[in-house]
C-alpha cells in the first residue's frame, strides 16, 4: 500500500514515466533533429527562412551555408546579398551600416520627398526600391504596407527566460513560483530559501545522480547514487524526494526509483516502483501505432 507522501508523488511519477517513453530518441529519416535533441521537424522546413526549431537551429549558418537571405525581424532591413539585418531607423542616417553601403546613397535625398505621399502610419524611409514604411519598436507593418499593429514579442523564442505577457507596444516578462525577475527584466533566478543554505543542483548522467553547488563544486556530504542511463528525473521539495527512470535493456527491465534526501544531506530509503508492465504495454502500443502508420 502506498504511503501518503508517495500518493502525493503519483502525478510526478506519471510525468516521469511519460517523459521516458514519449521523449523522441531519434527523428525519422524524413525529419530534422533540432539542436535541443528533443524537437523533430519536417526536413522541408529546414533552411526555408523561418525558425521552426525552438532554438532556431534549422536556420543556423552551419546548417544552411547556401542561404543568401535571412528573414529579418519586424522593422529591420536585409542588406543586399548578405544575411545582415539593420534597423530601418538606421537607413539614410548618414552612417553606413551595410557592407556595400546600400543603406546610404543618393536615393536617400532623391526619394525622401516621396515619403509624404505614401501615407505611412508611423515612419517612412527611402530605400533602393523606393520609399518604405516602418513602425515603432514593438509594432509590425501590416499587409497594406502602411499601417502598424502590435508585434507579439512573446512569439520570438528567448524573449523571456520563463513567462512572457504581450502588451500593446511592449511585453512583460515574469517568473514561476520560486524564482525572482532579474534587473534585466527578462531573466529569472531561483530564490535562495533558506538564505543560510546554498543552492544545490541535482545532475543525472549515465552513471549516477550527484549534487553540486552552482559553482560546479561537488557537495562533499552527499555521496552520488548509482544509476543507469537516466532519461528523466524530478525532485519534490515538499517531500524531499527525488525520483528517476532507471533504464534497462528493454521496457520490462526499466524501473522507476525514488530516494529521500532529508535536509539535502544525502540519499536514503532508496526504493523501486514496479512500472515494467505499464512500460511494456505502452511500448507495444507505440509499436502497433508505428506499424499501422507505415502500412497506412
Amino acid at each position: 500500500m502506498l504511503t501518503p507522501p508517495l500518493l502525493l508523488l503519483l502525478p510526478l511519477l506519471s510525468a516521469l514515466v511519460a517523459a521516458a517513453i514519449d521523449a523522441p530518441k531519434t527523428c525519422s529519416p524524413k525529419q530534422f533533429a533540432c539542436r535541443d535533441q528533443i524537437t523533430c521537424i519536417s526536413k522541408g522546413w529546414r533552411c526555408d527562412g523561418e525558425r521552426d526549431c525552438p532554438d532556431g537551429s534549422d536556420e543556423a549558418p552551419e546548417i544552411c551555408p547556401q542561404s543568401k537571405a535571412q528573414r529579418c525581424q519586424p522593422n529591420e532591413h536585409n542588406c543586399l546579398g548578405t544575411e545582415l539585418c539593420v534597423p530601418m531607423s538606421h537607413l539614410c542616417n548618414g552612417v553606413q551600416d551595410c557592407m556595400d553601403g546600400s543603406d546610404e546613397g543618393p536615393h536617400c535625398r532623391e526619394l525622401r520627398g516621396n515619403c509624404s505621399r505614401l501615407g505611412c502610419q508611423h515612419h517612412c524611409v527611402p530605400t533602393l526600391d523606393g520609399p518604405t514604411c516602418y513602425c515603432n519598436s514593438s509594432f509590425q507593418l501590416q499587409a497594406d504596407g502602411k499601417t502598424c499593429k502590435d508585434f507579439d514579442e512573446c512569439s520570438v523564442y528567448g524573449t523571456c527566460s520563463q513567462l512572457c505577457t504581450n502588451t500593446d507596444g511592449s511585453f512583460i516578462c515574469g517568473c514561476v513560483e520560486g524564482y525572482l525577475l532579474q534587473p534585466d527584466n527578462r531573466s529569472c533566478k531561483a530564490k535562495n530559501e533558506p538564505v543560510d543554505r546554498p543552492p544545490v543542483l541535482l545532475i543525472a548522467n549515465s552513471q549516477n545522480i550527484l549534487a553540486t553547488y552552482l559553482s560546479g563544486a561537488q557537495v562533499s556530504t552527499i555521496t552520488p547514487t548509482s544509476t543507469r542511463q537516466t532519461t528523466a528525473m524530478d525532485f519534490s521539495y515538499a517531500n524531499e524526494t527525488v525520483c528517476w527512470v532507471h533504464v534497462g535493456d528493454n521496457a520490462a527491465q526499466t524501473q522507476l526509483k525514488c530516494a529521500r534526501m532529508p535536509g539535502l544531506k544525502g540519499f536514503v530509503d532508496e526504493h523501486t516502483i514496479n512500472i515494467s508492465l505499464s512500460l511494456h504495454r505502452r511500448s507495444r502500443k507505440r509499436a502497433q501505432e508505428n506499424e499501422a502508420t507505415q502500412h497506412g
